[in-house]
């Protein structure tokens, strides 16, 4: 018996100083984490020209970044084939904690999926530092266009034109699988370099609709300039409560279900913030607990709700896995999805 309690509390000396040690290293790192960035220039590269959404959330987030990690970070646009460019230049960076860049994860999984010339990334083997929103997106169509609800579009004689920023970007993948699964005629025109530039053509009439995020288009929706015609994702948002959401639509195509739900689970990834592969896991940490109390911070959630941005939230292993799910799509599905992606990408 003497012997049994020796031993007891010989393992529970040996776990104290086990846990003591590990804590002591968990302290040193982040403590070295820290001392490393004092002073420090991170560069935030951002897929798009400035002014779109994936940018406002950038510039929205730098002063907080400064704020909470002590770090200036330096934005650079490096726009290109709906946002392949600046994502293959993030995967591609010195692992050295000193570049991260914001992704649109949708739209470069989709990409990577369909083996979209150009992609030079692998989505499973970044650093994932968060995922900051998985926003309720929207169809909306032009004032001058005569398919201004999504049962016009379902009984259209002749193409409805869509317009996207790129092969790469959400707004194509997410046209075409849900016009494919809808059973709605489109054309694809893909010539634009931003969802503004996407937008304007609306304006003028030169195209009817396109997709785009709830924060990017619901101003031109509320002042007449747009018609919302369905939307789609997980958030209830009170304006748009009367509108069908695309889960309740009749889908037409025989695999739709399928191609509406492959949208659903890509869209769950969201707009994230990652880093390049083999980054540190301390430097990983410590640009993930600042980006946290960034998006946590009220004076951020102020100016995130007056320009109409849903904070939802994610650490990096969360949003990661997420990824790897949605990159883990059965054969099958997959050829389909890279088959709608060829038959639109011809149009151009």
């Amino acid at each position: 018996m003497r012997n049994t309690f020796r031993k007891h509390i010989f393992f529970v000396v040996a776990l104290f100083a086990l846990l003591t040690i590990a804590y002591g290293q968990q302290a040193a790192q982040a403590a070295g984490a820290a001392d490393f960035y004092k002073g420090k220039v991170v560069e935030c590269i951002v897929p798009y020209k400035t002014g779109g959404g994936y940018d406002s959330w950038v510039r929205a987030l730098s002063p907080f970044f400064k704020k909470h990690a002590g770090v200036t970070m330096v934005i650079k646009n490096v726009p290109g084939a709906g946002s392949l460019v600046g994502t293959n230049k993030i995967f591609v960076s010195d692992p050295n904690g000193l570049t991260i860049g914001i992704i649109n994860g949708p739209g470069t999984m989709q990409a990577q999926l369909t083996d979209v010339k150009g992609v030079k990334y692998d989505l499973a083997k970044f650093t994932w530092l968060a995922r900051l929103t998985a926003e309720q997106r929207v169809i909306v169509a032009g004032t001058k266009s005569k398919f201004k609800s999504i049962d016009a579009m379902q009984k259209a004689a002749t193409p409805v034109k869509f317009g996207a920023p790129g092969l790469g970007s959400s707004n194509f993948y997410e046209a075409t699988l849900i016009t494919e699964a809808l059973g709605i005629p489109i054309d694809m025109i893909t010539g634009y370099e931003t969802a503004n530039e996407v937008s304007i053509a609306i304006l003028r009439g030169e195209i009817d609709s396109a997709t785009g995020s709830y924060s990017s288009v619901m101003d031109t929706v509320k002042t007449g300039d747009m018609v919302a015609v369905t939307h789609y994702g997980e958030l209830k948002m009170p304006d748009l409560a009367k509108l069908p959401h695309v889960a309740t639509l009749p889908v037409k195509a025989k695999d739709g279900k399928e191609l509406l739900g492959i949208v659903f689970s890509l869209n769950d990834v969201g707009r994230a913030m990652v880093a390049p592969p083999g980054l540190p896991a301390d430097k990983a940490k410590f640009l993930e607990d600042a980006l946290k109390k960034c998006l946590d911070d009220p004076a951020f959630l102020a100016i995130a709700k007056k320009q109409e941005m849903e904070v939802v939230y994610l650490p990096g292993a969360k949003a990661k896995q997420l990824a790897q799910k949605g990159l883990a799509i059965s054969p099958a599905l997959k050829a389909k999805l890279k088959e709608v992606a060829a038959k639109y990408s011809k149009q151009q």
